[in-house]
């Protein structure tokens, strides 16, 4: 599976992620933070969407990329060269959190406590079921109903796990998503 540095020709969606396109219609643009941003496509549609954008990936290329697409777009990002362990995700800090395709399963309280009342988490990666037509590491891999137990204190927006074109390695397999809401 290709990594988010590696600079050829991509093989993975170079769009911003349909489900969060879904999830953040309607809602007011605040702080996001794309988690593990890769080269920058979500963050720069977020930014372009009016949202106040940080992201953060320890591949230096991908960062470095991640900013030439957002000036080519005409948008700022706030960028940083970090592993989910080393960056402060703060209290009531972020409006919007995004993990697409990246692990954070054993930083589940930190997301929960980083997000503003009102604020949402969204997700979306492989079911394990994938795992069954394509090597994927684990870390971004999730069971059959594994995400809304992992932020009880989040109240479910939506919760599925389709048989959809993947982002990455775009094949079709099976998904997890989810969009959880912190109680105003």
């Amino acid at each position: 599976m290709e990594s988010y540095s590696d600079v050829g020709k991509p093989r993975f969606n170079t769009k911003p992620n349909a489900f969060l396109v879904e999830m953040v219609k309607g809602r007011k643009p605040g702080a996001a933070l794309d988690v593990g941003m890769g080269q920058g496509r979500n963050a720069t549609w977020l930014a372009q969407q009016g949202w106040d954008v940080t992201g953060f990936d320890p591949a230096d290329k991908a960062v470095a990329l991640a900013r030439e697409n957002a000036e080519k777009s005409g948008v700022k990002l706030k960028t940083e060269i970090k592993g989910l362990e080393d960056f402060d995700f703060g209290e009531r800090r972020w409006d919007l959190i995004l993990l697409s395709y990246v692990g954070g399963r054993e930083k589940a309280d930190v997301f929960q406590r980083a997000l503003k009342p009102a604020g949402v988490l969204v997700i979306e990666g492989f079911h394990r079921d994938a795992t069954k037509a394509a090597r994927i590491g684990g870390g971004v891999v999730f069971d059959t109903g594994e995400l809304p137990p992992l932020f009880p204190q989040l109240r479910v927006v939506r919760y599925e796990e389709p048989v959809a074109d993947a982002d990455f390695g775009q094949i079709r397999v099976r998904l997890v998503r989810y969009c959880g809401e912190r109680p105003e």
